[in-house]
């Protein structure tokens, strides 16, 4: 089932001044503080739900909501998430910008859940399902085994599910390619829902386009598993499913669950809990696993079909591996990255170029253990999604960015 999650807008009205020998009480408020040296932009915070309840001086009754403001007294884009599923609250996320060293506080009032109208949607999961084109339906969730595109009667409007933000969009072939493919993307607003129904999203549109050829590799951060020197795709033939974990204006979750995979003599359980935030340019992925063995390691990949230049390097806690040149199917330039702690990373080698399994990807292997999932982060800079992107050092400056933003994260007090 969809956790709906619950956005608040609006202003508040700074109360009239009060006579001089009257004291106001004291004003919940929150601190927030970036500890790096740059600029922030979008920063995705995260404030449990008894940082802000402590704030408060009063109870927070059924049918209010605490809403975060800024000192101004306007509500600020937020959004209230129950993570582990109980049916209430437990994490407020919004995304901010921050100067370099910058401190901000931020205000909790008290408001009602009927005045709580919703923002615009900075991030969404859609996966249409339908008999003929250009119909289909949205699905919150959806099963195969074997391969659907042999015996299943439905089409696929994007041959799977398709997951976006402001930035970047992305989908994944819900068959056993089990590939992820890139779109490119000219505006902020949501467009993914209605494309591959009437139009060819290959070719560009005033949203933007389709801009990766996958083919066998890995394409932009799909997972494989490395059991003693062999690589095996988790193609979920056996049993796979999706489902929507939520959908936000700050931060939509999916997940692809893949039951009793048989790999190297392994039967394993494999959960991998896709997550994208506004403002981001691309996706965080935690892949958790059941039966795997100590000799098995998780890898994923960047798809090397085109000349480009490959980098790696650690930015504190993370490491970052990227490739750079003119590989995006518009002819232009294109960068794309796997950002993941450094205490996970192996190392990164190449696929062979031909083959039958996996071809033509730049791999990067990570510890996997079955208690703790293993994360990490894929990037995409295209250069008509951003000026920036024109040059590999554009390209560098966001990876690297990004990888100092997930080792210092906003500090709240």
């Amino acid at each position: 089932m969809i956790r709906k999650s619950i956005f608040l807008i609006g202003t508040i009205a700074i109360l009239g001044s009060c006579k001089k020998e009257i004291k106001e009480p004291p004003v919940p408020t929150i601190t927030l503080e970036n500890s790096l040296g740059i600029d922030r932009v979008q920063e995705l915070v995260s404030i449990p739900k008894e940082k802000i309840l402590a704030s408060l001086d009063t109870i927070v009754h059924d049918g209010q909501l605490p809403a975060l403001m800024d000192t101004t007294g306007v509500v600020i884009p937020q959004q209230w998430d129950d993570t582990n599923g109980d049916g209430q609250w437990d994490v407020l996320l919004t995304a901010l910008d921050f100067k370099a060293n910058e401190s901000k506080d931020v205000v909790i009032a008290i408001i009602g859940q009927t005045e709580t109208p919703s923002f615009d949607m900075h991030t969404d999961v859609h996966f249409g399902v339908g008999k003929a084109r250009p119909i289909a339906t949205e699905v919150p969730s959806y099963t195969r085994e074997g391969d659907p595109r042999k015996k299943d009667s439905l089409f696929f409007q994007m041959e799977g599910p398709a997951w976006e933000n402001d930035k970047v969009g992305f989908r994944n072939y819900f068959d056993p390619r089990n590939g992820i493919d890139i779109f490119g993307k000219t505006t902020t607003k949501m467009a993914l829902s209605k494309a591959g129904l009437e139009t060819n999203y290959h070719d560009l549109a005033d949203w933007g386009m389709d801009i990766l050829k996958v083919g066998n590799s890995l394409g932009s951060g799909a997972i494989a598993l490395k059991h003693n020197d062999s690589l095996f795709r988790i193609t979920g033939v056996e049993h796979t499913e999706f489902h929507v974990i939520k959908e936000g204006s700050i931060q939509s979750v999916f997940e692809l669950r893949h039951k009793n995979t048989k790999v190297g003599g392994q039967v394993l359980n494999i959960t991998n809990r896709i997550s994208i935030a506004k403002g981001q340019w691309g996706y965080k992925s935690e892949v958790s696993f059941s039966g795997l063995q100590t000799t098995s390691n998780l890898v994923t990949g960047i798809v090397n079909f085109k000349p480009n230049e490959m980098t790696a390097k650690i930015y504190d806690a993370y490491n970052a591996v990227w490739s750079y040149g003119e590989q995006s199917e518009n002819k232009d330039k294109l960068g794309m990255a796997v950002v993941t702690a450094t205490s996970n990373y192996i190392g990164q080698e190449s696929a062979p170029k031909e083959g039958d399994g996996i071809v033509k990807t730049h791999l990067i292997t990570m510890k996997a253990s079955n208690t703790v999932p293993t994360s990490y982060y894929f990037l995409a800079g295209w250069q008509l999604s951003d000026p920036a992107f024109q040059t590999k050092a554009g390209f560098e400056q966001m990876v690297a960015t990004t990888a100092k933003r997930l080792s210092s994260p906003i500090i709240i007090k």
